[in-house]
């Protein structure tokens, strides 16, 4: 199964259940007009909520995808990280119930994906000051998880807090716990975790793998820091399709997945080959910003250039670029292989590289003539 399939069988599950299908917003939103959207749904959802809870009974799912600039630095430095990815989300308005969610889940990721119960561990709070998540251990205990698997972590790791504004966070910053799924890849050897010296998703080894992430909204946090308990509360369900998808495929990375397959299979055409001296970080990070780039670039993004925006899209084509670059690929023939389907991106990556190429050379005399001083002076 590739992300496409995962989603599909999760939003006809939830289906099933009464959920509405609902179509994936726009990666450009005004509500991040110098940014992406980061998040499986809660910024799109929000400013529209009174509309989308009369049309579906507060109950709806969706597959997002996601852009988080901010992870751009950290791509390549585990096998799971990615900085624009796919997530199934699944809301039910005015219900945090755990029987509600939390069931469904465990159906879904171990009799409709049919993941081994034995590799799959629960993260859930356990907080010297917000308390213990009672009802979600419990409803993890009754599923069948035994308590070995089920381990608690504090506000850090398992307490979610509101950072947007929009009629959800009218009232406050809405808050409250949240419970994570991982699985375990034993085949991956880290001392650390092996020997639980480190809780799931507390390393960047990528033994454990985190897949699913449910949160149960029912507070808010008042100017004084205590939490007050919220008119609208509301549970949210998200799936990481790329990483279930490497983990049901068995794929050393998320830069397996499907998506990147003809792209890897394309390497060869420019002379690279697993003999060279590339490394899988560089692969891995010019797979993942042109990627981005070219979806964003459907999405509406503007061609590459100064400040929000412009600045991002920049970023992601220069660093794709000095990487290739640096490892002696063709790049313009590489260039035309991942975005022969959509010219419009084409065109913008092709006239980056032009400006990418002359500063690069400017640098490059500059720092001859640098050196060329030192030594007269010498």
């Amino acid at each position: 199964m590739d992300c496409d399939a995962i989603s599909e069988a999760f939003l006809s599950l939830h289906a099933q259940d009464g959920f509405s299908r609902l179509p994936p917003s726009s990666l450009l939103h005004d509500s991040v007009p110098m940014s992406f959207v980061m998040s499986a749904g809660l910024i799109q959802v929000e400013n529209d909520l009174e509309k989308i809870v009369e049309q579906t009974g507060g109950k709806f799912a969706f597959t997002q995808p996601c852009f988080r600039h901010f992870d751009m630095k950290q791509v390549g430095t585990d096998p799971t990280r990615l900085s624009l990815f796919h997530m199934s989300a699944a809301f039910h308005i005015g219900c945090s119930e755990r029987e509600t969610v939390l069931p469904r889940l465990w159906h879904f990721l171990t009799d409709v994906l049919g993941l081994e119960k034995e590799r799959l561990w629960v993260t859930y709070l356990d907080d010297g000051e917000f308390g213990r998540d009672e009802a979600s251990y419990r409803c993890w205990r009754e599923l069948g998880v035994d308590t070995s698997r089920l381990v608690g972590l504090d506000q850090e790791h398992c307490f979610w807090r509101q950072r947007s504004t929009g009629q959800i966070a009218s009232d406050g910053k809405k808050c409250g716990p949240h419970t994570e799924v991982f699985y375990e890849r034993p085949e991956v050897v880290c001392a650390a975790c092996e020997n639980r010296e480190k809780a799931p998703g507390t390393c960047r080894c990528g033994r454990f793998v985190e897949i699913s992430n449910s949160l149960f909204i029912e507070n808010y946090i008042g100017d004084d820091g205590k939490l007050i308990p919220a008119e609208t509360v509301f549970a949210e369900c998200v799936l990481g399709l790329e990483r279930v998808e490497m983990v049901l495929r068995e794929l050393p990375s998320v830069y397996h997945a499907h998506r990147f397959s003809t792209w890897q299979e394309q390497l060869s055409d420019i002379g690279v080959t697993s003999a060279g001296y590339t490394t899988q970080k560089d692969i891995h990070t010019i797979f993942d910003h042109l990627y981005a780039f070219l979806k964003l670039t459907a999405d509406g993004a503007p061609a590459p250039g100064k400040g929000g925006r412009k600045y991002i899209m920049r970023k992601l084509a220069r660093e794709a670029m000095e990487r290739t670059e640096d490892n002696h690929w063709d790049t313009l023939k590489f260039l035309a292989l991942v975005a022969s389907d959509q010219p419009t991106a084409l065109e913008h990556l092709l006239e980056e590289y032009q400006r990418f190429i002359k500063n690069r050379r400017t640098q490059t005399q500059q720092k001859s003539n640098k050196q060329h001083r030192m030594v007269k002076t010498i």
